[in-house]
């Protein structure tokens, strides 16, 4: 009850949210877009799931810089220090999911024809994109190669046919970084049509995904193990 119910809240809050942007009642996005973040600042730390101490914590921090960087990018003149902010919760969710992996016997294996296709993407974006960046050139290519490896430390956390809260987590990485490209388009190369809502949108269940993600599967790691009339060792 109290997941179905917090999340309920939460993509009523998004959706109040995109209607400020299709309405163009950019000032009223002050009361709403900062209470997303906040929303699963507070799942995480009341949910019925229980998330070890040095796991939580990096995951709050991704939160905390996610909802700094939302506030800092209300306003156009403090899209350094929102990317900024930015970086550090993907690091933080990089942490978070190193984490994982390296706790989720055995350690999951490399998937190496992904890691080429997605670095290929990454490199393609960037070639694409550099002739527009001017002086952010830097920062820019720095935050989307952070971004990828946040998107590569969720593809190899878990094991994902016995592990389906995973699917949750990676589609919530990918819509992220989706999310992340579509400002950078927007802002450097030239304007999306609808792309603000787009972006909210991806934006709002990617961060979703990730929290969702990480509780279900903290929940299916804690659930005790039954024996089958067979034997066999069951969740």
């Amino acid at each position: 009850m109290f997941r179905t119910g917090s999340f309920i809240i939460y993509f009523l809050v998004l959706l109040v949210d995109i209607l400020f942007i299709a309405t163009d009642h950019a000032s009223l996005r002050f009361f709403s877009k900062p209470l997303l973040m906040l929303l699963l600042i507070v799942y995480v730390l009341y949910a019925p799931v229980k998330i070890p101490r040095d796991y939580r914590i990096p995951l709050l921090l991704a939160l905390f810089f996610s909802s700094v960087g939302d506030d800092l990018l209300l306003f156009s003149s403090l899209f350094l220090p929102g990317l900024g902010s930015f970086l550090l919760a993907h690091v933080m969710y990089i942490i978070f999911f190193l984490k994982i992996r390296y706790n989720n016997p055995p350690v999951p294996y490399c998937k190496y024809p992904l890691i080429f296709l997605h670095a290929a993407i990454i490199i393609f974006f960037i070639l694409y994109l550099a002739p527009h960046l001017g002086n952010l050139a830097v920062p820019v290519i720095i935050y989307a190669l952070t971004i990828s490896v946040m998107v590569q430390s969720v593809l190899h956390a878990f094991h994902f046919r016995r592990q389906p809260a995973a699917w949750y987590c990676l589609i919530g990485a990918l819509l992220f970084m989706l999310s992340d490209s579509l400002i950078a388009v927007s802002r450097f190369a030239h304007p999306l049509w609808g792309g603000d809502i787009l972006i909210m949108l991806t934006y709002g269940i990617a961060q979703w995904g990730l929290v969702n993600g990480s509780t279900a599967y903290f929940a299916g790691k804690n659930r005790p193990l039954q024996v089958s009339p067979e034997g066999l060792i069951a969740p």
